[in-house]
């Protein structure tokens, strides 16, 4: 099929799209804060050239690197906290010569967030969590890379 005849349908699905997310007049906002031990079962840093760092010591962060870490997540802190992971988390930091772009994903019972940012402000969400808004207000080490997380988000429902 031609380019010129691809771009209407795509524009109107795309506009469709979008007015399928915008929520209904009197949409209630429900707040839930996330109170999380995350902790760390993989760490990666990608240099600019490709090369990997998998395991400790890991290289201090040039602009140009990438951080990669992959987590399970305990309801409560590093202190006390439940025995079964309840989610899961993936961070991904680019270095620059400032702050670090970063973005985190959080899958929680069959959904998602989306946070950009640091601290982390949601920039998307899947599941319960799509139109969410919110972010991260607490986030304290706890010693081998694990932290303890507080989110306060802004369900729609």
């Amino acid at each position: 099929m031609p380019r010129r005849f691809l771009v209407p349908p795509l524009v109107a699905l795309a506009v469709a799209s979008a007015l399928a997310l915008v929520p209904a007049a009197g949409a209630k906002t429900r707040v839930q804060t996330l109170r999380f031990y995350d902790k760390p079962v993989s760490i990666k840093v990608i240099h600019a050239d490709g090369t990997v760092v998998a395991r400790a010591p890991y290289p201090e962060m040039q602009p140009g690197d990438t951080l990669e870490v992959n987590s399970l997540l305990y309801r409560g802190d590093h202190r006390r906290h439940a025995r079964r992971w309840i989610g899961s988390s993936q961070l991904r930091c680019i270095f620059g010569t400032g702050e670090p772009a970063c973005e985190s994903h959080v899958a929680l019972a069959g959904s998602m967030l989306v946070f950009t940012g640091n601290p982390g402000v949601v920039s998307n969400g899947t599941g319960i969590y799509q139109g969410a808004t919110g972010r991260v207000i607490s986030s304290k080490e706890a010693g081998d890379g694990a932290g303890d997380v507080v989110a306060r988000i802004n369900v729609r429902s």
